[in-house]
């Protein structure tokens, strides 16, 4: 009997986790050591995921696993290496060349980090999370325009991220288009009401285009769902 499964867990950048099909005693192995890596238990995750890996060395969802748990204890050379392993193993597996980029990213290699971004998305043109990784990537190299069309994208293939139409509201605010990024939070707002951060970035945006009682409304919302915003309303 096979079992299939897949998982999307976020480090740092996004990075996605996919199993592929193996017998179901490795299944729910790997299935262990997700849980553990979800549960900040790199210790027996990396543990399992060698036990597995000493039985099947071709196991990409390993390998990926195993990339994932080094870069979360900064291991950076170690992740590079697993992802280079499943890449080995597979060369259109995208989320292995997302995860490369994340490596590349936090050493500041960002040409290198952004030329594993696109080659993700290029395989898998609805690659979220991939988006997602290109356009901070982006943003850390000040080409906004093209960040801005990375997280449009990403929006594209799910309107219901709310967090990164957030994110794509406070990049259009910084680069003084007010009236989309004010589209965007209201957006994310219909989509999560309760959503606090969107609240207060929709009062800087009235703040910023002067009309002080609608940023004050906003700002009073937002410390209302999270009174950890109260330092900032100040």
């Amino acid at each position: 009997m096979q079992g299939q499964a897949q998982s999307q867990i976020l480090q740092g950048g996004s990075v996605v986790l996919k199993m592929t099909e193996q017998p179901l005693t490795s299944v729910g192995l790997l299935e262990l050591a997700h849980r553990e890596y979800q549960a900040v238990d790199y210790e027996n995750a990396e543990r399992h995921c060698m036990q597995l890996w000493r039985q099947d060395s071709g196991n990409t969802g390993v390998l990926l696993l195993l990339s994932s748990i080094h870069f979360q204890c900064r291991r950076l050379d170690k992740s590079a290496h697993y992802s280079t392993l499943a890449i080995k193993q597979n060369p259109l597996l995208a989320e292995a060349y997302s995860n490369l980029g994340n490596v590349y990213k936090e050493r500041g290699q960002l040409q290198e980090a952004l030329e594993n971004y696109r080659h993700a998305v290029r395989l898998k043109p609805d690659f979220i999370d991939g988006y997602i990784n290109l356009a901070a990537a982006l943003v850390a190299a000040r080409d906004m325009e093209q960040a801005v069309q990375a997280y449009v994208t990403a929006l594209q293939y799910n309107p219901d991220l709310y967090c990164v139409r957030s994110d794509l509201g406070n990049l259009l605010k910084a680069l003084g288009r007010l009236d989309e990024a004010k589209a965007c939070y209201l957006k994310a707002i219909e989509t999560r009401p309760d959503f606090a951060v969107a609240w207060s970035n929709l009062g800087c945006v009235f703040n910023a285009q002067g009309e002080i009682w609608l940023a004050i409304h906003h700002f009073e919302k937002a410390v209302t769902l999270d009174p950890n915003f109260l330092d900032e309303a100040i």
